[in-house]
């Protein structure tokens, strides 16, 4: 039995069609909230930024953090406005976990996700394992 390719031609191939993300050794770091606090609001400078590096939509992130915080908030000149005096350290404290229930794969920890919603359960899909997770929904 004769084979069209080696060995080595098909891992080559493999390696090129992996997503660039999982070939990178570059260490995965948490992205932390940047903002102060203004009278009774909290206002946060770089939600835009931390939502492009976990590769998530801002408005999810955002609807998670309104929940976690049990507050209310909106947007103002690029930046977030939460209603409420929250500390830095509270804020990164539930970015952490959004980090870990939406972002980081279950099995091999991770970053590279991606959200898919089928037939209304949304699941958390790991482009480097490729193992999959359901996650709650966000109302």
């Amino acid at each position: 039995m004769a084979f069209k390719h080696t060995y080595k031609q098909m891992l080559d191939k493999a390696y090129k069609e992996l997503p660039e993300i999982t070939i990178s050794k570059k260490r995965f770091e948490i992205p932390s909230f940047h903002g102060r606090i203004q009278g009774k609001k909290t206002i946060i400078k770089n939600i835009s930024q931390i939502a492009k590096t976990l590769r998530r939509k801002k408005e999810h992130i955002i609807k998670f953090m309104l929940k976690e915080l049990a507050t209310t908030g909106f947007e103002e000149n690029n930046n977030y406005v939460f209603i409420g005096k929250f500390s830095g350290e509270m804020l990164n404290k539930k970015l952490e976990k959004y980090i870990k229930e939406f972002v980081l794969c279950e099995q091999c920890k991770k970053p590279d996700t991606f959200l898919k919603k089928e037939q209304g359960i949304t699941f958390k899909q790991c482009e480097a394992c490729g193992a999959r997770s359901s996650v709650r929904t966000i109302k």
